[in-house]
């Protein structure tokens, strides 16, 4: 072999070893994550322990069925004494109290599938109060799926896409960590909501 060729072999099979070490070195896979549009089906349940400005509390939603809320598809969610209604995008559609929507979303704040770390999008919805007088008025957010990362809760260690959602009139932020495996968030946490300051962790959870 002339020297010249052996010179560029060598070259090519070491360059071949610094990224073979490289790779192993980080336990990273190259392929790229993806997370479909999960499907839920009546009797999945997430229970959840959490903190917020009254204290500590356990909260379990479940889905009660599927059906038709303002002429789209949509999930029945029970959580705690409450009801909404989700899009199958999970995107928030409606809280209900009884035959009476209390809350509405017009449109529903839907998630984007699939999720990849990279993708953003944003969305502006009219919130509807419904009571002795009803409100309307109207936010923008702005998603971001940040990281694909692992998180340790008491459910279980869990891959997750941690996805960001900040309201641009507000300045409220929510943070979702949500994995293909439990078909939900496996934690959350919130600052600056209408509900104020508060996090969420897996504890038990139950789907098909």
């Amino acid at each position: 072999m002339r020297p010249d060729r052996a010179a560029a072999v060598l070259l090519t099979i070491l360059a071949l070893a610094i990224l073979s070490a490289g790779c192993a070195g980080t336990g990273e896979s190259r392929t790229v994550q993806l997370a479909e549009r999960p499907t839920w089906t009546a009797g999945d349940s997430w229970t959840y322990r959490g903190r917020g400005p009254n204290g500590v509390y356990t909260i379990t939603r479940k889905v009660l069925r599927e059906g038709v809320f303002d002429g789209r598809d949509a999930y029945e969610i029970q959580a705690g004494d409450a009801r909404y209604w989700y899009t199958k995008g999970l995107g928030y559609l409606a809280r209900t109290s009884g035959e009476r929507t209390v809350r509405l979303a017009m449109p529903p704040e839907d998630w984007q599938w699939p999720l990849q770390v990279g993708k953003s999008w944003s969305a502006t919805v009219t919130w509807v109060d419904t009571g002795e007088q009803e409100r309307r008025f109207v936010l923008t957010s702005v998603w971001a799926v940040e990281a694909y990362e692992e998180i340790k809760t008491a459910a279980g260690t869990f891959k997750a896409f941690k996805v960001s959602r900040r309201e641009i009139e507000s300045g409220a932020s929510q943070e979702f960590w949500y994995s293909p495996a439990v078909k939900g968030w496996v934690k959350q946490r919130a600052i600056g909501t209408a509900d104020g300051a508060y996090e969420e962790e897996l504890t038990t959870y139950a789907v098909q």
